[in-house]
Protein backbone atom coordinates (compact mmCIF):
# COMPACT_ATOMS: atom_id res chain seq x y z
CA UNK A 1 0.00 0.00 0.00
CA UNK A 2 1.06 3.74 -0.67
CA UNK A 3 2.12 5.68 1.78
CA UNK A 4 0.81 8.90 0.55
CA UNK A 5 -2.33 10.70 -0.47
CA UNK A 6 -2.78 8.67 -3.81
CA UNK A 7 -3.29 5.32 -1.39
CA UNK A 8 -5.68 7.38 1.06
CA UNK A 9 -9.18 5.18 -0.55
CA UNK A 10 -7.35 2.08 -0.70
CA UNK A 11 -5.95 2.51 3.03
CA UNK A 12 -9.86 3.18 4.31
CA UNK A 13 -11.36 0.27 2.63
CA UNK A 14 -8.86 -2.23 3.90
CA UNK A 15 -8.81 -0.53 7.13
CA UNK A 16 -12.73 -0.74 6.86
CA UNK A 17 -12.91 -4.44 5.99
CA UNK A 18 -10.83 -5.31 9.65
CA UNK A 19 -12.94 -3.71 11.30
CA UNK A 20 -16.03 -5.21 10.01
CA UNK A 21 -14.51 -8.44 10.52
CA UNK A 22 -13.31 -7.22 14.19
CA UNK A 23 -16.62 -6.00 15.62
CA UNK A 24 -18.21 -9.10 13.68
CA UNK A 25 -16.29 -11.41 16.11
CA UNK A 26 -17.00 -10.16 18.97
CA UNK A 27 -20.29 -9.61 18.28
CA UNK A 28 -20.14 -13.47 20.01
CA UNK A 29 -23.15 -15.81 19.14
CA UNK A 30 -26.68 -14.25 19.62
CA UNK A 31 -28.91 -17.13 19.17
CA UNK A 32 -30.78 -19.88 20.67
CA UNK A 33 -29.83 -22.87 19.20
CA UNK A 34 -28.53 -25.52 20.98
CA UNK A 35 -24.93 -26.99 21.67
CA UNK A 36 -26.53 -30.19 19.46
CA UNK A 37 -27.94 -28.79 16.68
CA UNK A 38 -24.40 -26.96 16.30
CA UNK A 39 -22.02 -29.36 16.33
CA UNK A 40 -24.59 -32.17 15.12
CA UNK A 41 -23.35 -31.53 11.39
CA UNK A 42 -20.18 -31.44 12.02
CA UNK A 43 -19.53 -34.99 13.69
CA UNK A 44 -20.88 -36.69 9.83
CA UNK A 45 -18.63 -36.61 6.90
CA UNK A 46 -18.93 -34.23 3.96
CA UNK A 47 -18.71 -34.19 0.47
CA UNK A 48 -16.77 -31.96 -1.36
CA UNK A 49 -15.86 -31.48 -4.93
CA UNK A 50 -17.06 -35.13 -5.20
CA UNK A 51 -14.26 -35.54 -2.46
CA UNK A 52 -15.16 -37.01 1.21
CA UNK A 53 -13.62 -35.49 4.30
CA UNK A 54 -14.31 -37.09 7.50
CA UNK A 55 -16.14 -36.01 10.62
CA UNK A 56 -15.09 -33.58 13.04
CA UNK A 57 -15.12 -34.82 16.68
CA UNK A 58 -14.88 -31.22 18.84
CA UNK A 59 -14.83 -33.23 22.23
CA UNK A 60 -11.19 -35.75 20.57
CA UNK A 61 -8.32 -34.36 22.04
CA UNK A 62 -6.41 -33.88 18.21
CA UNK A 63 -9.46 -31.91 16.69
CA UNK A 64 -10.34 -29.85 19.94
CA UNK A 65 -6.82 -28.57 19.60
CA UNK A 66 -7.01 -27.55 16.06
CA UNK A 67 -10.20 -25.94 17.00
CA UNK A 68 -9.13 -24.12 19.60
CA UNK A 69 -5.92 -23.06 17.79
CA UNK A 70 -8.38 -20.94 15.46
CA UNK A 71 -10.58 -19.94 17.61
CA UNK A 72 -7.80 -17.65 19.36
CA UNK A 73 -8.28 -14.18 18.94
CA UNK A 74 -5.04 -13.47 17.70
CA UNK A 75 -6.34 -13.90 14.08
CA UNK A 76 -9.30 -12.14 13.93
CA UNK A 77 -7.98 -9.52 12.01
CA UNK A 78 -5.47 -10.82 9.89
CA UNK A 79 -6.74 -14.42 9.69
CA UNK A 80 -3.88 -17.18 9.81
CA UNK A 81 -1.53 -18.99 8.00
CA UNK A 82 -0.24 -23.05 7.94
CA UNK A 83 2.41 -21.72 9.64
CA UNK A 84 0.80 -20.24 12.18
CA UNK A 85 -1.29 -23.49 13.24
CA UNK A 86 2.37 -25.27 13.04
CA UNK A 87 3.72 -22.65 15.88
CA UNK A 88 0.27 -23.63 17.89
CA UNK A 89 0.09 -27.40 17.22
CA UNK A 90 3.38 -28.48 17.56
CA UNK A 91 5.55 -27.67 20.58
CA UNK A 92 9.11 -28.02 19.13
CA UNK A 93 10.26 -26.81 15.68
CA UNK A 94 11.09 -29.03 12.78
CA UNK A 95 14.33 -30.20 13.04
CA UNK A 96 14.91 -31.24 9.08
CA UNK A 97 13.58 -29.80 6.15
CA UNK A 98 11.65 -33.00 5.52
CA UNK A 99 9.90 -32.75 9.17
CA UNK A 100 9.05 -29.12 8.12
CA UNK A 101 7.20 -30.63 4.59
CA UNK A 102 6.04 -33.17 6.76
CA UNK A 103 4.01 -30.53 9.21
CA UNK A 104 2.98 -28.65 6.65
CA UNK A 105 1.38 -31.39 4.74
CA UNK A 106 -0.45 -32.50 7.90
CA UNK A 107 -2.02 -28.97 8.43
CA UNK A 108 -2.38 -28.67 4.74
CA UNK A 109 -4.72 -31.05 4.96
CA UNK A 110 -6.71 -29.70 8.34
CA UNK A 111 -6.84 -26.68 7.09
CA UNK A 112 -9.10 -28.35 4.20
CA UNK A 113 -11.21 -30.74 6.17
CA UNK A 114 -12.00 -27.17 7.68
CA UNK A 115 -12.87 -25.72 4.49
CA UNK A 116 -14.93 -28.59 4.03
CA UNK A 117 -17.17 -28.39 6.95
CA UNK A 118 -17.31 -24.48 6.47
CA UNK A 119 -15.45 -23.61 9.20
CA UNK A 120 -12.90 -21.61 7.21
CA UNK A 121 -12.64 -19.81 3.95
CA UNK A 122 -9.68 -18.64 2.61
CA UNK A 123 -8.69 -14.97 1.82
CA UNK A 124 -8.15 -13.96 -1.80
CA UNK A 125 -4.92 -13.30 -3.54
CA UNK A 126 -3.15 -14.76 -0.19
CA UNK A 127 -1.98 -17.39 1.97
CA UNK A 128 -4.10 -16.95 4.75
CA UNK A 129 -7.61 -18.14 6.00
CA UNK A 130 -10.33 -16.50 7.99
CA UNK A 131 -13.13 -18.15 10.41
CA UNK A 132 -16.37 -17.94 8.75
CA UNK A 133 -19.71 -16.38 10.59
CA UNK A 134 -20.68 -20.28 11.10
CA UNK A 135 -17.50 -21.36 12.57
CA UNK A 136 -17.08 -18.34 14.94
CA UNK A 137 -20.48 -18.94 16.01
CA UNK A 138 -19.68 -23.09 16.82
CA UNK A 139 -15.90 -22.21 18.25
CA UNK A 140 -17.54 -19.52 20.52
CA UNK A 141 -20.13 -22.34 21.85
CA UNK A 142 -17.61 -25.49 21.89
CA UNK A 143 -15.20 -23.21 24.06
CA UNK A 144 -18.27 -21.90 26.18
CA UNK A 145 -19.06 -25.79 27.04
CA UNK A 146 -15.68 -27.32 27.27
CA UNK A 147 -14.72 -24.13 29.85
CA UNK A 148 -18.06 -24.42 31.65
CA UNK A 149 -18.30 -26.10 35.13
CA UNK A 150 -20.64 -28.64 36.00
CA UNK A 151 -22.03 -27.47 39.28
CA UNK A 152 -23.04 -24.31 37.35
CA UNK A 153 -25.01 -26.18 34.30
CA UNK A 154 -26.42 -28.52 36.90
CA UNK A 155 -28.63 -27.02 39.37
CA UNK A 156 -28.37 -28.61 43.26
CA UNK A 157 -31.13 -30.09 44.07
CA UNK A 158 -33.56 -28.63 46.60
Amino acid sequence: MRKGIAGLYHRAEVSQKVNTRYLNALAGVDDSTSLLELIGPLEHPVMRDGKRSRALHPFDEEDRSLLAAIGGGEFIINGFRNKDLQDLLYATTAQSVKESRRRSGAISRKLRLLRDHGLIQKIQKSYRYKVTMKGRSILTALIAASNAIVNTLIPKAA
